[in-house]
């Protein structure tokens, strides 16, 4: 099992037009100019990094499918038997090709929502700016280390998520159980299976 934390948030890169994505800007150029909303993402972006602790978990299985099951089995275990069970058409399609799958989480820690909880009091724009830095933030902390992954093991799929596809979102209790979250990342999952802190993402990731 593999931990990192990324102790200084100022280092991460948080792609701007990824951020105007996700306040609802559809566009195939460049960011349409509102210089107020423009000053707003710069000054939010400075103290989101201030408070954020980027931190990840990922550990490796043993990928076999049958029947449209992804079945996960632990590298130690002698026992031909399964640690985890996925049945989803569409995450065994998408690993086909692979062997090995590794089962990843990653945050940005509780900073972020405190942040966004602390602007609502006052503003209507920050609480969406903020929202959407952060959104834009995990996924940048997620690719970064997903790069890091790609040096480590060579040729991985793309990153996917419980809740996408017929992937049940009631999965997200196995990523729990395994990876032990709370424990190592500080991140807790509620009866609707939301993650708190709310900018925290898991993923299978697989090894080609």
């Amino acid at each position: 099992m593999e931990i990192f934390s990324k102790i200084n948030g100022k280092s991460l890169d948080i792609e701007q037009k990824e951020v105007y994505r996700y306040l609802g800007y559809h566009f195939g150029g460049n960011v349409p100019s509102d210089p107020e909303l423009e000053k707003t993402v710069v000054e939010l972006e400075k103290k989101l990094k201030e408070v954020i602790t980027p931190r990840c978990i990922y550990e490796e299985f043993i990928l076999k499918i049958s029947d449209d099951t992804c079945l996960l089995y632990s590298k130690e275990s002698k026992e031909d038997i399964p640690a985890l069970s996925f049945p989803s058409k569409k995450l065994s399609a998408h690993l086909r090709d692979c062997n090995r799958v590794l089962l990843f989480a990653a945050t940005i820690g509780p900073g972020a929502d405190m942040l966004i909880r602390r602007s609502s009091v006052k503003s209507s724009l920050k609480p969406a700016v903020l929202q959407a830095l952060g959104a834009a933030a995990i996924e940048s902390y997620a690719d970064e280390i997903t790069e890091h992954i790609r040096e480590e093991y060579g040729n991985i799929k793309m990153r996917f998520s419980p809740g996408y596809g017929d992937f049940s979102l009631e999965h997200q209790k196995d990523f729990f159980k395994v990876l032990q979250l709370e424990k190592n990342l500080g991140i807790s999952l509620n009866k609707a299976l939301l993650m708190t802190p709310s900018k925290s993402i898991t993923a299978v990731i697989g090894i080609l």
